[in-house]
């Protein structure tokens, strides 16, 4: 049953990732969204960092791994007197974080059958990784299987999945890689749209075709544009337990959010001054459904309903 808004307590969402104190990106952003949209957040911080690297250069402190599991410890028990929906994690400070997340979830999946976690492996960009080899190997080997739907760029698909990152560029090949994947449900993002200058975000589910969500690529985005699609995503899933319709709102929202940084010249994503965004976007994307390329056909067309679409797990809140 869709819960209503008149004081029905929501299911909260455990969100790990990083603190950055300024700039609208990691854990923070994610929380802010969440918390936007209705949800409770329970935040581990996996890393403090005063500024985003990728602005300028910073100091950073790892979560210490004691601490994380107290946390952790401390949070599973209070689930079993509050409810919860879903884990999402993003980056991760190092390899023996990951060993305790993994294991963390792993038992709030055994006393939770319902929870759903939402991976959004912060491994690298473009064609290197900004993580340690150590980190990557152990996002690969136990957070990737686990998790019910991911969100990576293009090169963490290509990593995670072992394909080389230059061959692997369109979207029906994108699509063939993440429908072969080991998540059963993947959203890959930043992927080239089939019109110029557009880009977009490739939801692959089981036995159906892959959707591309494409609008107008905006140049020099704010950073944070991945983990506010991740927290929308899973956020808006919560609410309609429909993964089409969750893909379709996080992109349109990204979207409106990217395209009024660059209008007025923002650095960071304008989530306070046009938080209505992040609920309820009005700007429109494309959906075109996306042949894989190992059919032998590159064709796409706009999608079209094909009836209800298969989801993986009910919504908490449905």
């Amino acid at each position: 049953m869709q819960p209503s808004n008149s004081g029905t307590a929501r299911p909260a969402i455990l969100v790990l990732s990083s603190m950055v104190s300024d700039g609208s990106v990691g854990g923070r952003l994610a929380c802010f969204a969440l918390e936007r949209l209705g949800f409770p957040v329970w935040f581990i911080p996996t890393a403090h960092l005063p500024r985003h690297p990728g602005r300028n250069p910073s100091v950073r402190t790892n979560t210490s791994p004691d601490y994380l599991q107290g946390c952790l410890n401390d949070l599973s028990e209070l689930a079993k007197t509050q409810p919860i929906a879903a884990v999402l994690t993003g980056y991760m400070g190092d390899a023996q974080q990951i060993d305790i997340i993994a294991d963390a979830i792993s038992n709030l999946k055994a006393a939770h059958p319902d929870l759903l976690y939402l991976c959004d492996p912060v491994l690298g960009d473009g064609d290197q990784l900004y993580v340690t080899e150590e980190t990557a190997n152990a996002m690969r080997d136990k957070l990737w299987p686990l998790c019910d739907i991911a969100t990576p760029n293009r090169f963490e698909l290509c990593w995670l999945e072992g394909a080389t990152n230059q061959s692997v560029i369109t979207a029906p090949a994108l699509a063939d890689l993440a429908e072969h994947a080991i998540p059963q449900c993947i959203t890959v993002t930043s992927v080239a749209g089939l019109m110029k200058g557009h880009i977009g975000n490739l939801l692959t589910m089981p036995d159906t075709s892959a959707i591309l969500f494409e609008h107008l690529a905006m140049p020099h985005a704010p950073h944070g544009t991945g983990d506010l699609f991740a927290a929308l995503l899973l956020g808006h899933y919560l609410l309609s337990g429909n993964w089409e319709k969750a893909t379709e709102r996080a992109s349109a929202a990204l979207f409106e959010l990217t395209a009024r940084a660059a209008k007025s010249g923002l650095h960071d994503l304008p989530l306070i001054a046009e938080q209505i965004s992040l609920e309820r976007p009005m700007a429109s994307v494309s959906k075109r459904q996306i042949t894989s390329a190992q059919s032998g056909s590159r064709a796409a067309q706009p999608a079209r309903p094909k009836g209800k679409r298969p989801v993986l797990k009910p919504s908490p809140l449905s």
